[in-house]
């Protein structure tokens, strides 16, 4: 079985976990938007996406395969810090329903990222 993943963080091209799409040999897509979420800056140094209208989150879609969505779900803490749930993402060739990982735990406290939706790790 095979999935979309929208990836908007910590396992985009090279940042810190890119390597577990790669060891997993799973195929890059397309640069994508997702509309109607905005970014947080976590303690941790990885990205919180939450809804909040009037904002977007910018990433990248790759197909994966089950071992590397049940990796990507420990990652990500699923149940826990994330849930995995459908979006619809724009590109500049297709609109599609994919995969993403939605922060489910309180952001007070965060610092909002206003730098137009594309996160990088803060030094």
């Amino acid at each position: 079985m095979k999935y979309k993943i929208f990836t908007y963080g910590t396992l985009m091209r090279n940042q810190v976990n890119h390597h577990l799409l790669v060891n997993n040999r799973c195929k890059y897509l397309y640069d994508a938007v997702l509309n109607g979420y905005v970014l947080y800056d976590t303690p941790g140094n990885y990205p919180a996406a939450v809804k909040m209208e009037g904002h977007k989150v910018y990433g990248e879609v790759y197909e994966v395969h089950v071992p590397a969505k049940q990796e990507i779900d420990i990652l990500e803490e699923v149940g826990v810090l994330y849930d995995c749930v459908e979006v619809t993402v724009e590109s500049k060739s297709c609109k599609e329903n994919v995969l993403f990982y939605e922060y489910i735990q309180s952001t007070q406290g965060m610092k909002m990222r206003e730098l137009n939706g594309k996160w990088t790790p803060l030094i």
